[in-house]
C-alpha cells in the first residue's frame, strides 16, 4: 500500500485530514497496553528458529514491529542497530517482528543492513495481540512480562535506553515533551460541553472536530527527524476520546437520519483513533445500512477490515468500492493489498497492475506542480506490485516493476516531500531482485545500488560507494571481481571491518545472502568511474 501517503484510517469520514504520524498504518486492536502483561506469541525467525514471548522471561525484551515496505521503519533501522550495540547484555534482548512479508524479502533487507539481532515472521494475530496500529512500534517488556514502554514512530538510542532502564526496575516509562503537554491541554475534553440543546451540541461537536484538525496541523509542524517531538499513540488516544464524547453527544440528540449518519461517522473516526476497529467496523456497517452506496463509507469499511487483518472481508468490500468508483486507483490498491496479505499473490497481480495503470494516466496528465507527487505514487505502487512478483518468484515481471519504480522515482523533484523515494526505490529494487534469487535458490545473483546509511570508518568523501548484495547457495565458494576499473582507480569489497582490493572470495553463509560495501576510490576528486562491473563467474552487475 502507498503507506507514505496513506492518511489515518477513516479520516475521510470527518473531511480530508493530514497524516497524523510519521509511521505507516498496519493492523491492530487495543491490547498490550502499558502496565499490562505482554501477550504470549510464537513465531519463527528468518533463520528458522522458533521463539516465543515466554522464552524471554527474566530479561528485558525490546520488541520492534516493522516491515521493509515501511519508510520510517527503514529510516529507523540504523538507530535500532546503534541501540542494540549500546544496550545488549545478558538481561536485554531485541526481537524484530514482521507479519506482512515473506522470508526472502525480509532476509535480504536484514543482510543488506547488517541487522545484528533476531527478526521473526509472525501471524497477524501477534500484531493484533499487541495492539499495533502503526509501524514502526517499539514495545519494551520487563523481566516479569509486563509492558513498560510503547513508542510509535522512530525511536532513538537515547529514548530506548530510558525505556530499558525503567523496565529493569519494573517501572513504566512515559515520554512527555513540552509539545506533548501542549497537545494534552488542547485535547482536554473538559473544555467542551456535549449536553445542551441540539444546536449547541452540534456546534460543540464541530468545535471538537476542528480542534483535532488543529492538533494534527500543529503536530505536522513539529520536528520529526528523531521522532521525539510528541507521543503519537498517546495523541491518537486523546483525539479518539474527545471525538467519542462528541459523537455520543450527537447520538443523544439525533432526531433525523442525517444527524444519525453524522454521529456514526464521527464515532467511527473516534474508534479508529482509539484502535477499536471492530467497533469502528460495526458503526460503518450501520451507517452503510442507511447509505448503502456511499463510496467514502465503503472505502473506510475496507480499511477497517485491513486494520483487523480480516482480509477476506476487506477484499469483499474493496470489490464493492470498485463497483462504486471503477476509475479510482485506491479501490484496486485495497483489493491487491487484501490478496497480498492473504498470500494470494497471483490474485493480487491484476488489481495492482490496474492501480498502477490508473496512477500512470493521472501522472501523465497532471499539472507540472503535481507531477512529482503523482510520480511518487506510481513508484510506490510499483514497488508493492514488484514485491508480489518477488513472492511469486517471477524474475522478469519483478524486474519490470522495479525498473518502473526507479524510473518514476527519478522524476520526483529534490524539494518534494517524497524526495527520499528516489533512493528508497533503488534500494528496494536491489533487495527485491536479490530476494527473487533466494526464492529460486539456484546459481549466484548480484544486485548493486548506491550506498545509503553510515559509512565505514575512514571512508573518503570523494569515494563512490555502492551496496552489493550477493545471493548464492549456502556454503558455496564465491569469488567477486571488479572489472573495467579505470587506471588510477582503486576498487575494494568491504565487509566485517575488512576491505579487499579488486577481488574477494568467501563461503556463502547459511542464509545465502552476503552484503558488501563496494567502493571505488578516484585518482582525483570529481573523476567519473565509467561503467564498472562486479562479476561472480558468469554473473555480472554494473554500478548504477
Amino acid at each position: 500500500m502507498r503507506g507514505f501517503v496513506f492518511a489515518l484510517l477513516l479520516a475521510t469520514l470527518a473531511g480530508a485530514a493530514p497524516s497524523r504520524s510519521a509511521a505507516t498504518p498496519t493492523g491492530g486492536n487495543a491490547n498490550g497496553a502499558l502496565g499490562t502483561r505482554a501477550p504470549e506469541f510464537t513465531a519463527q525467525t528468518v533463520s528458522g528458529r522458533h521463539v516465543s514471548r515466554h522464552a524471554y522471561a527474566g530479561k528485558v525484551l525490546v520488541l520492534n514491529f516493522w516491515a521493509t515496505w515501511c519508510p520510517p521503519c527503514r529510516a529507523e533501522t540504523p538507530d535500532l542497530i546503534a541501540a542494540f550495540q549500546r544496550l545488549k547484555t545478558k538481561d536485554v534482548a531485541f526481537l524484530g517482528i514482521d507479519t506482512t512479508e515473506t522470508a526472502p524479502i525480509v532476509r535480504t533487507f536484514l543482510s543488506a543492513r547488517s541487522v545484528p539481532y533476531d527478526t521473526a515472521l509472525a501471524g497477524p494475530g501477534t500484531y493484533n495481540g499487541y495492539g499495533i496500529a502503526f509501524i514502526p512500534t517499539t514495545i519494551v517488556v520487563d523481566p516479569n512480562g509486563i509492558v513498560r514502554a510503547r513508542w510509535t514512530g522512530g525511536v532513538t538510542p537515547q529514548l530506548l535506553a530510558q525505556f530499558v532502564a525503567g523496565a529493569r526496575k519494573g517501572q513504566t516509562v512515559v515520554y512527555l515533551s513540552p509539545a506533548q503537554r501542549h497537545i494534552d491541554a488542547l485535547l482536554d475534553p473538559n473544555q467542551f460541553s456535549f449536553s445542551a440543546s441540539v444546536a449547541q451540541v452540534r456546534a460543540a461537536a464541530e468545535a471538537a472536530r476542528r480542534r483535532v484538525s488543529e492538533v494534527d496541523a500543529y503536530a505536522a509542524t513539529l520536528p520529526t527527524a528523531h521522532g521525539l517531538a510528541f507521543d503519537d499513540e498517546r495523541t491518537l488516544r486523546e483525539e479518539g476520546t474527545l471525538l467519542e464524547k462528541a459523537a455520543s453527544g450527537l447520538q443523544a440528540v439525533a432526531s433525523t437520519r442525517d444527524d444519525k449518519i453524522l454521529a456514526d461517522r464521527l464515532l467511527a473516526t473516534a474508534y479508529a483513533d482509539l484502535n477499536r476497529f471492530e467497533d469502528a467496523a460495526q458503526i460503518l456497517r450501520e451507517a452503510l445500512a442507511l447509505e448503502p452506496h456511499d463510496p467514502k463509507l465503503t472505502y473506510s469499511l475496507a480499511n477497517a477490515y485491513y486494520r483487523l487483518h480480516d482480509y477476506p472481508r476487506m477484499a469483499q468490500v474493496a470489490r464493492a468500492y470498485i463497483a462504486l468508483a471503477p476509475n479510482d486507483s485506491d479501490g484496486y490498491d485495497q483489493l491487491g493489498l487484501a490478496y497480498q496479505r492473504s498470500r494470494r499473490f497471483a490474485d493480487a497481480v491484476a488489481p495492482y497492475e490496474r492501480c498502477v495503470a490508473l496512477l500512470m494516466v493521472k501522472a501523465a496528465g497532471a499539472p507540472p506542480k503535481e507531477r512529482g507527487d503523482d510520480a511518487a505514487f506510481v513508484a510506490d505502487e510499483s514497488l508493492d506490485l514488484a514485491n508480489v512478483y518477488v513472492s511469486l518468484g517471477d524474475r522478469a515481471n519483478a524486474r519490470r516493476a522495479f525498473l518502473r519504480a526507479t524510473r518514476y522515482a527519478a522524476m520526483i523533484p529534490a524539494n518534494s516531500q517524497y524526495a527520499d523515494m528516489r533512493e528508497r526505490a533503488q534500494d528496494r529494487a536491489a533487495e527485491g531482485m536479490a530476494a527473487v534469487a533466494l526464492v529460486h535458490r539456484t546459481g549466484t545473483a548480484l544486485a548493486l545500488s548506491k550506498w545509503t546509511g553510515p559509512d565505514l570508518p575512514g571512508s573518503l568523501k570523494s569515494t563512490y560507494k555502492y551496496r552489493l548484495i550477493v545471493v548464492a547457495p549456502a556454503q558455496k565458494s564465491v569469488t567477486l571481481v571488479a572489472n573495467r576499473v579505470r587506471p588510477g582507480w582503486v576498487a575494494s569489497f568491504c565487509a566485517d571491518g575488512l576491505c579487499s582490493p579488486r577481488t574477494v572470495s568467501y563461503l556463502s553463509p547459511p542464509s545465502g545472502v552476503k552484503t558488501y560495501e563496494f567502493q571505488l576510490v578516484p585518482p582525483a576528486e570529481g573523476a567519473a568511474p565509467g561503467r564498472v562491473e562486479v562479476a561472480a563467474g558468469n554473473t555480472t552487475a554494473a554500478v548504477p
